[in-house]
């Protein structure tokens, strides 16, 4: 009887236990979600209410969508409840995952609508703690002397090369210009230069005088999308033997960076009269002072174009083409003597190299000989050269315009074909002239009576001759305009020509009488009574 008793009451204690239980879950509330799903292109919304689930794995929301990258707009994909673990016990919809796979974002939360709102807050991984080993770190002592070591020898060897390089100077190439400093980024060690005013606007860029310390300085500074014509021009003037005094004596170059933009400046020497263009704007010329524009003109242009062998202490100067030799681009110094300025075009022919992939039409139109005005240039050294000296006979046109050695008037400055084809003439205009019609600018009467100008503007002709192969080099027109400038006055030059041609004359007559053929004693030189007189 009594174990009855005891059966009874332990049926009923489970019993009592399973009712608690049961009250128990039952007062649990139901957890609801927002679902959402796609069949067939229609799309539903609603609220689920989440079926009961066992007890260690409890009911939960859920949401999954995609992101527009360039709206950031959500597209919500699917929603609804499912059985969750643990691990999705937060109280509201949030992604975490720092990639998404196909540009999806998934998140799970507990609570009733906890996927009414997602989102995506991504968090960035801890990076994994170092653990440093004993054994590592019985070899720190180890490293540390091999450092100290390598440093003692690098010091050594750094202090050899200094000491052999201060006893044998004499062969390494002495600098002569400012280090290249194109890959600069900041405006550390810039010279204190003081811009001025604005000298010359080009199609490169503008052109300051400037004050650098108790010196004048010219300043061309390039916009950003010129800088290859700034990095071109400073390589010209880096080159072996470019320090020649009918050629812009270049300073130096810089970067300079400010918030706004990034300018390049080249500094070079400040020329007093500014261009032989700007210079006959405004003045006349005598037979003295064209003779010297001129010879130094055609010295500077020679000097550019001529290959100088190199020597111990310098390089070989490559022969260089200007492609853009006009009097815009030819400076007066102080005393009237002429260089050579802007090389943003110059093309430089090195030895045993071609002169690779480059366009030919290029320079200023009015100054382009005929084969590129045609686009006939073939691609030599040579050919180019000859542009430039097609090029230097209209400059020297421009000279004998405003000579007042002829007596007569002199008219106002215009620009060679300016008055045939107007200030701005179209490159049709230019092909149809220049190239068909063979135009040239117009040699006046009074220039051809006047034996000093005569001789010049044969000069000229020769140097714009339509046949590119028939135009005298560079080193022939300086040799003939270096003739000139050995009578300060045109009437010297007359005498002298006049003497040559007489001397000469005699001296045929003398070979021809003289038995034997004797050759005739050399009278080329002028009398010292005639050489020192002047008008």
């Amino acid at each position: 009887m009594r174990g009855l008793l005891h059966v009874i009451f332990c049926w009923s204690l489970l019993m009592i236990i399973q009712g608690s239980f049961s009250r128990a879950r039952i007062a649990e509330p139901q957890i609801r979600c927002v679902s959402y799903q796609c069949k067939d292109g229609e799309c539903k919304e609603g609220i689920d209410i989440c079926e009961e689930s066992e007890h260690d794995r409890p009911s939960g929301c859920f949401a999954v969508w995609t992101t527009n990258n360039l709206t950031n707009e959500m597209n919500v994909t699917m929603k609804g409840c499912f059985i969750s673990t643990t691990e999705c016990n937060n109280t509201e919809c949030i992604d975490t995952t720092t990639d998404m796979k196909k540009n999806l974002n998934y998140c799970c939360c507990r609570g009733s609508m906890c996927n009414k709102e997602q989102r995506w807050v991504p968090v960035a991984t801890k990076a994994p703690k170092v653990i440093h080993s004993p054994e590592k770190e019985s070899k720190m002592p180890l490293i540390i002397l091999i450092a100290f070591v390598s440093m003692l020898i690098g010091l050594f060897l750094l202090t050899f090369c200094y000491v052999k390089h201060q006893k044998d100077p004499m062969f390494n190439e002495i600098p002569t210009v400012e280090p290249d400093i194109s890959n600069s980024s900041t405006n550390v060690s810039l010279r204190p230069i003081d811009l001025k005013d604005i000298k010359a606007r080009g199609r490169f860029g503008v052109v300051w005088r400037a004050q650098l310390h108790n010196q004048e300085v010219a300043v061309k500074i390039f916009p950003m999308q010129e800088r290859q014509s700034w990095i071109t021009e400073q390589d010209i003037f880096k080159l072996p033997r470019m320090n020649h005094p009918n050629i812009l004596e270049f300073i130096g170059c810089e970067k300079r960076t400010d918030v706004a933009s990034t300018d390049f400046w080249l500094i070079t020497a400040y020329c007093e009269n500014g261009s032989l263009c700007d210079f006959l704007k405004s003045h006349t010329v005598s037979w003295g002072e064209l003779c010297k524009i001129a010879s130094t003109m055609a010295r500077g242009l020679t000097h550019l174009h001529e290959e100088v062998q190199g020597t111990r202490t310098e390089g070989l100067k490559p022969s260089i083409a200007h492609r853009d030799f006009k009097s815009k681009n030819v400076l007066l110094k102080a005393d009237l003597t002429a260089c050579i300025a802007d090389f943003g075009l110059a093309l430089v022919f090195t030895p045993g190299k071609s002169c690779g992939d480059t366009h030919g039409q290029v320079g200023t139109r009015r100054y382009m000989a005929p084969e590129v005005l045609e686009g006939a240039i073939n691609f030599t050294r040579d050919a180019f050269l000859r542009i430039d000296v097609y090029a230097c006979g209209l400059v020297l046109w421009e000279l004998v315009s405003r000579c007042t050695v002829h007596g007569g008037p002199v008219d106002e400055y215009r620009l060679p074909f300016e008055s045939e084809l107007g200030p701005h003439p179209t490159l049709e205009e230019m092909q149809e002239n220049v190239v068909m019609k063979k135009l040239r600018p117009r040699i006046y009467e009074s220039w051809r009576n006047h034996t000093g100008l005569h001789a010049i503007c044969e000069t000229m002709e020769d140097c714009w001759d339509h046949d590119a192969e028939a135009r005298l080099s560079s080193s022939c027109v300086l040799e003939r305009l270096s003739q000139y400038t050995r009578f300060p006055t045109a009437r010297q030059f007359f005498v002298a020509n006049t003497t040559n041609t007489t001397n000469a004359t005699n001296t045929t007559t003398a070979t021809a009488s003289t038995p034997g053929g004797g050759a005739p004693t050399n009278n080329n030189e002028l009398p010292s009574k005639i050489a020192t007189e002047s008008v």
